[in-house]
């Protein structure tokens, strides 16, 4: 979407009185650990085709009438293999999602909150009030681009692990200004 775009559906989301004091976009080229999961994604999706293609062979192979324990191998196996490869074309579409989705994204800070807005079919939006961030991590490029998480909280999930939340701004340009204005509204 045209930076105008998301600015204005920005704009709408802001609150009465709410001041804009930084909005960024992330830069799709910069959300290279997306990318990761193809390092598994793609050896998967190939063992699951061979695992298809051998499942067929004997169907393929065989001139004569197949006996009943080869019909039920014959259908069982290749089915099995079939979810195994959705599951890879899946893990295969996962990175070009997000960044598509990071096309549409725009992310906000404001005299109360920091926000990030996602525009398309629908509308997504999701803030964090200044009062409720906890401890703030940052990673930076040499350009200025980077990741900043934030955490809000933290929770025992059912199996008595600690699950901490936190709302992430990823791939921004001068993140380390973003970083100075929240620790500057925090003091």
């Amino acid at each position: 979407m045209p930076d105008p775009e998301l600015d204005a559906i920005l704009r709408r989301e802001l609150l009465a009185s709410e001041r804009l004091l930084w909005s960024g976009r992330p830069d799709p080229r910069k959300l290279k650990a997306v990318f990761a999961i193809w390092l598994f994604a793609i050896p998967w999706t190939v063992f699951a085709l061979f695992w298809e293609a051998m499942a067929f062979m004997p169907w393929l192979a065989s001139t004569r009438t197949p006996e009943p324990i080869q019909w039920t191998f014959g259908i069982v196996f290749p089915l099995f293999g079939l979810p195994f490869i959705a599951i890879g074309f899946g893990m295969m579409w996962m990175p070009v999602r997000a960044l598509q989705k990071a096309r549409r994204t725009i992310y906000a800070l404001t005299d109360r909150r920091i926000l990030r807005v996602t525009a398309g079919a629908k509308r997504e939006a999701a803030s964090v009030m200044i009062d409720q961030m906890g401890p703030i991590d940052v990673k930076a490029d040499s350009d200025g681009y980077g990741n900043l998480r934030i955490q809000t909280g933290s929770h025992v999930d059912s199996d008595g692990d600690r699950v901490t939340e936190r709302f992430e701004v990823a791939g921004v340009p001068d993140v380390s200004r973003l970083e100075g204005l929240l620790l500057g509204m925090r003091a």
